[in-house]
């Protein structure tokens, strides 16, 4: 399999995967995204106009905040903030409504809902979304057209459930009948085992607590609380 351009951050995944390829993927293009905005780019008027309009989700504000970058921080959240104030704006006209002038009564409405776009829009997240679902759209053009890629599936440990709904799901939409049951018996097969596998070595984990196992080997539970957490939900403990 010759790595192109497109392909290498998916490859580059699915051969040092971690404890999900996917999550690996979206991890990097996470820390990407935010040293883009804290480099230069959050000088770029174009960029600006963006993350005013989007501002950031609280996960992200903690990460460019985590920066360091003091000015570049306030920059961005300043003309957000001002952005906002725009657009929150009270007027004291009247609307016309039945031939007769009366106040504006939806006006408690209307901000409400203004408030819940900002709440729900998120710079860094639409940008990380966009390319991690190219990413996804990359691993379904490789499926069935490079022979490397169903050992290479293989040989990984299992997907968290996030990422192996999307997969799921993705597939659907992406692979013909033939290429589409070749792909769930060799994905569904692989998370099914590692799912089993799991749960047996978290099974043993708990055992251990009990004293008379305390000389018995830990086998492969030793850091099984790390890998449920991370099949369940994506998160890495270090």
């Amino acid at each position: 399999m010759k790595d192109h351009i497109h392909t290498i951050p998916v490859l580059d995944a699915l051969r040092d995967p971690g404890h999900c390829p996917f999550c690996k993927m979206h991890r990097q293009l996470d820390k990407d995204a935010v040293d883009f905005i804290m480099g230069p780019a959050y000088m770029d008027e174009d960029i600006r106009d963006k993350t005013n309009e989007a501002g950031f989700c609280a996960d992200h504000l903690r990460k460019i905040y985590a920066v360091q970058n003091r000015l570049g921080t306030a920059l961005l959240i300043h003309t957000h903030l001002k952005h906002i104030q725009k657009n929150l704006e009270v007027s004291d006209t009247f609307a016309i409504s039945g031939g007769f002038f009366k106040k504006n009564d939806s006006t408690g409405k209307r901000l409400a809902n203004n408030i819940e776009v900002f709440q729900k829009r998120c710079y860094i997240c639409e940008k990380v979304d966009g390319t991690f679902k190219r990413y996804l759209d990359t691993f379904f053009y490789m499926w069935p057209r490079e022979k490397e890629m169903i050992p290479l599936v293989e040989s990984l440990p299992g997907f968290c459930l996030l990422h192996y709904g999307m997969m799921l799901e993705h597939a659907e939409k992406s692979l013909n009948k033939k290429h589409l049951e070749n792909f769930l018996s060799v994905v569904v097969s692989l998370q099914q085992k590692a799912m089993e596998k799991l749960e047996g070595d978290m099974d043993w984990f708990i055992q251990k607590f009990d004293y008379r196992n305390t000389d018995a080997p830990w086998k492969d539970s030793k850091d099984a609380l790390i890998r449920s957490m991370a099949m369940l939900k994506g998160i890495v403990v270090e």
